[in-house]
């Protein structure tokens, strides 16, 4: 097993001369400074055909990235309106920006939407939250990153005409008074929401997982927390009683898609009147907020502000009706450490403790891993293990998982080190 690998990103194209002069040949800013204004023509194009992009429900059609069905919706989504996704890969701009004006180029037909969605990574590789663009204002960062990445998400009635999405352009701007709110710093923080259970087997979430029987992911009635396919970049604490099950953000929902409502007033997408920490469908079920509805116009039947995988519902928290939990929100994914184990043979490694589709293989021996989440099982009736270890393969990309069914010294649905302490939860 080798060392955690820094994947390369993908440099955005130029379209001026301007970056080769500026950021190729690495002309360095404080990242304490403020930025400055982008000299006349500055831009960078987002690759919207790029192979190592994650993309749900679109294609490329002519140029133009558009959505392949029309009829197509996340499960957990109303089921009269498409949704499409597109994330390029992460991409180096060669130097710190504050803050970025972005220019999407799309055709509308009645009733689409088409949303670019812009994310940065800091100094202390820490990405912020994802925001959402909004014609004439800046994206501001809530510190200079130089490594973004971008997100298109497109829809419209079912069945109808879809949006199409010719060009993407990023520029850096500064951030003047008629800048959105920045993204504010994810830090550590509690609320008590109502949670419900997802379930929806075999259906597929927003950001394009494939529903498994008792899956682990978590819900959140925005974007802005979504990660991306079998990444664990955005994480959630939940506790019901003394059970804890940190999660992956890999859905939208419940009720709405636009209430980020762990962010404060200033900073919050919509409904920024109510306290931070209240979702909207938890006003309008007890105190007849927007009229009792949610952003669609339906009726709010319960105050659910997240939505919890089968497995995360019953193994995780031992829930067996919706109930109040405590959600702790800026929980790092981050490697704290590593933990030796002996692996008694070769094994292939996956994206995610859920996924089939295998990324790489870890070596029979002595091996390093992070972190346990629970799974899907590997083993039979009588031998088998549901923990998967976080872990850096000897084949394929970092941060794969592989099942903690090949562990030397341990038994049946044990996590544990060569020295016998349990290895900790991601």
């Amino acid at each position: 097993m080798h060392a955690s690998r820094r994947r390369t990103p993908l440099i955005l194209t130029a379209l001026s001369a301007l970056l080769g002069s500026l950021a190729l040949q690495g002309v360095a800013q404080a990242r304490s400074a403020p930025e400055p204004a982008a000299p006349a023509g500055t831009s960078w194009s987002v690759d919207l055909a790029a192979p190592a992009a994650d993309s749900a429900n679109t294609v490329l059609s002519d140029g133009r990235l558009t959505v392949r069905d029309t009829r197509s919706h996340p499960a957990a989504m109303p089921a009269d309106r498409s949704y499409a996704e597109y994330t390029a890969p992460s991409s180096d701009l060669g130097r710190d920006v504050s803050a970025l004006a972005v220019d999407t180029t799309a055709t509308h037909p009645a009733g689409s939407t088409v949303e670019t969605d812009v994310r940065g990574l800091d100094a202390s590789g820490r990405w912020s939250q994802w925001t959402t663009a909004r014609a004439g204002s800046p994206v501001a960062f809530p510190a200079p990153v130089a490594t973004v990445q971008v997100r298109v998400v497109l829809g419209g009635p079912a069945g109808s005409a879809a949006p199409e999405v010719s060009a993407v352009r990023l520029s850096p701007a500064a951030t003047p008074l008629t800048a959105q709110p920045q993204t504010a710093p994810l830090t550590s923080v509690t609320y008590r929401v109502y949670a419900t259970r997802e379930g929806l087997v075999g259906g597929t979430t927003a950001n394009g997982h494939v529903i498994a029987s008792r899956d682990h992911f978590v819900a959140l009635p925005s974007r802005a927390l979504l990660d991306s396919l079998g990444s664990t970049t955005y994480q959630v604490r939940v506790c019901h009683g003394s059970a804890c099950e940190t999660a992956p953000i890999w859905d939208v929902g419940p009720w709405n898609t636009t209430d980020d409502y762990w962010n404060p007033a200033g900073v919050r997408e919509s409904w920024g009147d109510l306290a931070q920490g209240t979702p909207e469908a938890q006003a309008a079920y007890q105190t007849g907020y927007n009229g009792g509805h949610d952003q669609f116009g339906r009726a709010v039947s319960n105050p659910a502000g997240i939505d919890l995988a089968d497995g995360t519902f019953w193994d995780g928290l031992g829930m067996t009706d919706n109930d109040w939990v405590d959600v702790t929100f800026g929980v790092s994914s981050a490697p704290a450490g590593k933990y030796w184990a002996d692996t008694f043979a070769s094994a292939s490694v996956y994206a995610s403790p859920t996924s089939t589709a295998q990324t790489g293989t870890l070596y029979a021996g002595t091996n390093y891993v992070y972190c346990k989440a629970w799974g899907r099982m590997v083993g039979t009736s009588t031998s088998y293990n549901h923990w998967w270890l976080r872990t850096d393969p000897d084949v394929g990309p970092a941060g794969q998982y592989v099942s903690a069914y090949y562990l030397s010294k341990w038994g049946n649905d044990e996590a544990k080190d060569n020295n016998g302490t349990v290895i900790p939860d991601c």
